[in-house]
């Protein structure tokens, strides 16, 4: 596979070497600071220079943007995990930290739409659609390091232009060009390691016994370990039959090695221009090494490698092409599975008693109810799956200056490729439970499982194809006092996507359809005497995932701004350096629908399934056909209605502000017709555009840079994101409980009982005698130390007698955080440097489920947060309800007693290096040489004890630390 990838790649590398053969050293041309020329538009990786940017003087819209260069300073094995607290306006969702697996998702100015896929921005790289999800999202598989800037466009001024797709956003990334100079090159390397933040702390077998037996005893059953059992759990003096494993410790170590190298040549002349980066990424996971110790099995291993060449030419005086091609290579290695979520589903539910890793006789420990993780992981194969992703793009543009001066011609073809494969080696392996003999010797039962030799099967896994065409025109010229600048731009792309092979009734492979989107565009912007903007940009969008008549739509947005600081009132105060207020009204679509409630993709299409009748006194079936659920021809896209006002400003020539202010209204959004039809009228209608969000809030960046010193420099920028969201109208069905509407609440509100204390012996009594002055869930499971709830399940809310799904209410908070700080700050001394990255979040709520919370429930085990349960002794001060060994229905209902507050405080990354001096650097012919140490994730302040409050379960989130080193020739 890796001599694969070398092949690929070396025609191109082969081809940039030729065309920069004969590049001369020279002085670079000038420059635009990078502080003064900001993306905001599709087209910004387009560079004719000119096009696609702005001069920060005449933007706008609501924007904010990171340096690539800044996200290079810690170790991410994907690009959305380098975001966290970079950028206003912006939230990521953690996804997990397991390698190759785990994708956040990111969400510009909070959720506005209710639906499960709705709310993701749209994706652009160097121009062009970046499609995909999850990790086949080829954003994520970027790497900093290829990375000029990634730009969040927030507002409709800035994201109309991309019609019915860009209500949600637009993450616009912009990688790294070639610059006239010598030949230019880097090499990086990083070499760390990473490990588990936290680990799930479980009761050893001893207390695990002690509180099994008082959960017995809490259900009127007999203890099932005797005294006998417990001092030997206790002292480990029998671990054969008494065993007392510790789970994790069997399956993970405590820290893994993980490395990355980088090298980049850049350089050119006035004739060609490039730049070529080449990244490979290695993570072993944090299971041990099962492969060194089973040949049949397989290490966790995670590795990545990415290229890129972007090439700019001048082939004629006025005739320029842009030529880029990337990709990224991933492998994934783990024992058992393609992932790791079975395995840690299992740790978190497998008593410490169950059994022995290893019987006497050097077998597998196991019984019928559980498997043997350890077993598991080094004996049941091993799964390989590879993915690839290929971005191709191929631009002329055309200097039309003899026919109007300022005029360009572009025209451009994209071709994107992503594709992955598994391969799995599976057998199955026996294990046997042992008990004692009259004797005391050891007595075996039958094998659960058989032996079996290694099976190999192959399948694709994923796959999809983009083809993109795009021409346009721009225009850009200064008149006296004006600066006039406009575009207009045709595109088209088609999206094919082929579903598993293993799996053909799965909906992706069904989805072979192409997706396809035709648009145009244009953006008009006028600047008077740099003091006044008005700019107008609209998108003309359509989708073959509508029928006729709704397939396309006009979305129009305007933006003015005044630059007061150029005005005379204020040209002599000397606070005030520049002051620019803005603001902008427009509409925008969201076409990202289907998966929010539509049965079908093409909706309005009426599809027939199995149907029929029964006849006769014997009730004899005849088949037949019946519609399925009604077509419904006028299903469009969500839209809205979004404004945006803004200040930007720089104080005291060093502290810079922006502030803005956003109000969005959004409409059509998929909804059930469970408001308008009722069930029984025997027909199953389809989901109509009726529902209603609105969402408001706010973003602030603050930078200041201190006066430039000879020794010492220093930076510290902030930025703080809020926005509220709420649900206007949802088509609900009637509510008993009026409590029980979606619409008025925030979108993702969690909804169920509120938890009022447990259950004392005086309200058992009372219920005793009078069942509905005490209600409860189900009576006869009700025990004192239960969890209480508060009945409000009667017409209009009032209580009666019974708790049930009408007594759900809102509780807590969604799960994204409504509030976001970010704090980046560094500094230089001479020679050393330092860089930290600290994010803060509120306003969200987690939920404490599963085995890991949740005492004996599903036959699993008991951690650390039951010690303080509720016991006659302990009520006045319990926080956890009475231990029960059976399923208890009460006490784990979906309940505000398990939510707790999701607020955290985290320093994200924090790297400190130091670069030789230049002498010395010359001596050993180098331009630079740089030593650092950074780590990622280095330490979480929150108020959920029992592990990270953005992942509870599954694979840990870890801490990386490396140390490396960078040189520059």
């Amino acid at each position: 596979m890796k001599r694969y990838y070398t092949l690929n790649f070396f025609p191109v590398f082969l081809l940039t070497l030729l065309l920069s053969k004969n590049v001369q050293a020279q002085k670079g041309t000038s420059q635009l600071s990078a502080l003064d020329s900001v993306t905001v538009l599709p087209m910004s990786a387009f560079k004719p220079i000119g096009y696609g940017t702005q001069v920060k003087q005449q933007i706008t819209s609501a924007i904010s943007t990171v340096y690539g260069a800044d996200l290079e300073k810690n170790f991410s094995l994907n690009l959305g995990n380098t975001l966290y607290g970079r950028l206003a306006g912006l939230s990521v969702a953690q996804g997990g930290s397991e390698p190759g697996a785990s994708t956040p998702s990111l969400f510009v100015r909070g959720l506005n739409t209710f639906g499960a896929a709705g709310n993701a921005p749209l994706y652009v790289i160097d121009g062009y659609i970046s499609n995909g999800s999850g990790p086949a999202n080829s954003f994520m598989q970027l790497v900093p390091e290829e990375i000029e800037t990634i730009t969040v466009l927030k507002d409709a001024s800035a994201t109309a232009i991309y019609g019915a797709r860009g209500a949600n956003g637009v993450v616009l990334v912009t990688t790294k060009v070639g610059k006239e100079g010598p030949l230019r090159i880097s090499f990086t390397t990083k070499q760390g390691f990473n490990q588990a933040q936290y680990v799930p702390k479980f009761l050893n077998a001893y207390n695990y016994a002690t509180l099994y037996n008082e959960a017995l005893t809490n259900d009127g059953l007999p203890a099932r370990y005797s005294t006998v059992d417990l001092d030997a759990y206790k002292t480990g003096s029998d671990p054969v039959f008494h065993p007392d494993v510790n789970w994790y410790d069997q399956v993970l170590r405590p820290t893994a090695p993980v490395s990355s190298y980088n090298l980049t040549f850049g350089g050119g002349d006035k004739f060609v221009r490039y730049f070529v980066t080449l990244n490979a990424i290695n993570s072993q996971g944090l299971f041990k090494k099962f492969g060194d110790m089973n040949e049949e099995s397989s290490n966790s291993k995670y590795a990545k490698y990415n290229f890129r060449t972007n090439l700019d030419v001048n082939l004629t005086d006025r005739l320029s092409a842009e030529f880029k091609i990337a990709g990224a290579f991933e492998q994934t290695n783990n024992p058992n599975n393609y992932t790791t979520g079975s395995t840690f589903g299992l740790l978190a539910q497998l008593p410490p008693n169950a059994f022995p890793v290893y019987n006497p006789n050097g077998s597998y420990g196991g019984n019928a109810l559980y498997t043997n993780p350890v077993a598991n992981l080094l004996s049941t194969g091993f799964y390989q799956n590879n993915a690839r992703t290929v971005l191709s793009s191929l631009k002329l543009t055309e200097q039309l200056d003899m026919l109007v001066k300022g005029l360009s011609a572009s025209v451009a073809v994209s071709i994107n490729n992503y594709f992955k494969s598994g391969s799995y080696k599976s057998k199955q392996y026996p294990r046997f439970s042992v008990s004692s003999g009259p004797n005391g010797d050891v007595l075996y039962s039958p094998a659960v499982g058989q032996l079996t030799s290694l099976a190999g099967t192959e399948e694709t896994l994923d796959q999809y194809r983009n083809l993109i065409f795009q021409g346009f025109l721009n225009y850009k010229r200064t008149v006296g006092k004006s600066d006039i600048s406009g575009l207009l731009m045709v595109n088209t792309d088609n999206v094919t996507v082929f579903g598993p092979a293993s799996d053909p009734t799965t909906p992706t492979a069904n989805s072979t359809d192409p997706y396809k989107h035709n648009s145009g565009a244009g953006r008009f912007t006028y600047a008077y005497d740099n003091k006044y903007i008005a700019e107008f940009s609209a998108g003309y969008m359509g989708s073959n995932n509508f029928g006729p008549g709704n397939r396309y739509g006009f979305f129009p947005a305007a933006s003015v701004g005044w630059v007061l600081s150029n005005e005379k009132f204020l040209t002599k105060n000397k606070a005030i350096d520049y002051l620019k207020v803005r603001g902008s009204y427009g509409l925008v679509g969201n076409d990202n629908i289907v998966s929010q409630g539509l049965s079908t993709r093409y909706a309005y299409t009426a599809t027939f399934g199995g149907g029929g009748y029964f006849f006769g006194t014997g009730n004899t079936a005849v088949g037949g056909l019946a519609e399925n659920v009604i077509a419904n021809p006028n299903v469009t896209w969500e839209k809205e209605k979004s404004l945006n006002i803004g200040v930007d400003a720089t104080l005291f020539k060093n502290l810079d502000l922006s502030v803005d202010v956003f109000n969005r209204d959004r409409y059509d959004i998929i909804v059930a017709s469970a408001s308008t039809t009722p069930l029984f009228s025997g027909i199953v209608t389809p989901s109509l555009n009726q529902g209603k969000s609105t969402n408001k809030g706010f973003d602030v960046s603050l930078r200041y840079n201190a006066t430039q010193k000879k020794d010492f420099q220093f930076f510290v920028e902030s930025n703080l994101s809020y926005f509220r969201n709420k649900v206007v109208f949802n088509a609900e069905a009637i509510q008993l409980n009026p409590q029980l509407y979606n619409t008025g609440a925030a979108i993702g509100q969690p909804f169920g009982l509120k938890a009022i204390g447990f259950y004392s012996e005086e309200d058992i009594a009372k219920r005793q005698a009078d069942p509905k002055s005490v209600p409860g869930v189900l009576s006869e499971l009700i025990r004192a130390g239960d969890i209480k709830y508060q009945d409000i399940g009667g017409p209009d809310g009032k209580p009666d007698g019974i708790i049930d799904a009408n007594d759900r209410m809102a509780i807590g908070n969604p799960g994204l955080p409504t509030l976001s700080f970010g704090l980046h700050t560094g500094f230089r001394y001479k020679g050393f440097d330092a860089d930290l990255v600290f994010q803060a979040v509120t306003g969200n709520t987690v939920y404490l489920g599963g085995n890991y919370f949740q005492a004996f429930q599903g036959n699993g085990q008991v951690a650390a947060i039951a010690l303080n349960r509720w016991t006659p002794q302990t009520a006045a001060t319990a926080d956890y309800p009475r231990l029960s060994s059976k399923d208890n229905l009460n006490n784990y209902q979906f309940s505000s007693f398990w939510q707790r507050d999701g607020s955290f405080i985290k320093l994200r990354s924090a790297e400190i290096g130091y670069s030789l001096p230049a002498g010395l650097s010359d001596k050993i012919r180098l331009k630079t040489v740089r030593f650092f140490v950074n780590g990622t994730n280095l330490f979480s302040l929150d108020r959920v004890p029992y592990g990270d409050s953005e992942s509870l379960t599954g694979y840990p989130v870890t801490r990386t630390i490396t140390a490396g080193v960078k040189v520059q020739l």
